[in-house]
């Protein structure tokens, strides 16, 4: 593995990268995160597998994604070709990525989550405040590279209350459910010969994680949760 970059190796391997432009000033701390994956994961992939080498790319991404400020020092990407979707709608490219957030850009705006009306700092206060860690690990690979698709878990404890704005006045509360909640999903990565990434596609409920995470809604919200008409209903 000694041709491999060293972000398809070692799940930590950006937050070395202390010269570079961090969000906050500095580079950010994974020590609850890890600590709360390895007590949690439900898979063990083999050290030099495809699963494993898929795992620590996508770990190190995140890290950039979320913290480092700007895109031409993202080593796990291609700064020319980067693109990224969600259920085959507008791709994003790598500036409005750092501009609204991976959890905006994943989520979009939803019946319990307006991502038109958070920002980038805002978006990711509301997972820390309301979940313990929010742990991400890959499930199967089916096949790769140049083309890798693989199946993946997102889940925390979620230990905090949370408040969603959702325009026009109106927000969602919710009270902690003190469970763990989970997402899941199907991604599509294109790499380069450097094993970059060119295009992610990912394909999920973007509502399945929400509405765990509201279980607990509000009287007044849970009434409007309930009354609000279906948008399929004729």
């Amino acid at each position: 593995m000694a041709d491999l970059p060293d972000f398809m190796t070692n799940p930590n391997a950006v937050l070395g990268d202390v010269d570079h432009e961090w969000r906050y000033g500095r580079v950010p701390d994974y020590k609850k995160v890890n600590e709360a994956y390895d007590l949690e994961k439900t898979v063990t992939h083999e050290e030099g597998s495809l699963p494993w080498l898929v795992s620590n790319l996508v770990k190190n991404w995140e890290k950039e994604m979320s913290y480092k400020l700007r895109g031409d020092q993202m080593r796990t990407i291609s700064q020319e070709k980067y693109r990224f979707s969600v259920n085959g709608g507008e791709w994003k490219t790598i500036d409005e990525m750092l501009q609204i957030g991976t959890y905006n850009a994943l989520i979009g705006d939803t019946e319990l989550y307006k991502a038109s009306e958070l920002d980038f700092s805002e978006s990711h206060k509301l997972f820390k405040r309301s979940l313990r860690t929010f742990s991400w690990e890959v499930l199967e690979v089916y096949c790769g590279p140049p083309k890798v698709v693989f199946k993946w878990r997102h889940w925390g404890l979620m230990n905090g209350d949370m408040n969603v704005t959702l325009g026009n006045g109106q927000k969602l509360q919710a009270a902690a459910t003190n469970e763990v909640v989970a997402t899941y999903g199907v991604t599509t990565a294109v790499v380069d010969d450097k094993f970059r990434v060119e295009e992610l596609e990912t394909f999920y409920d973007p509502s399945q994680l929400m509405r765990q995470m509201t279980k607990n809604l509000k009287k007044d919200d849970a009434a409007k949760e309930s009354g609000a008409k279906c948008p399929f209903a004729p």
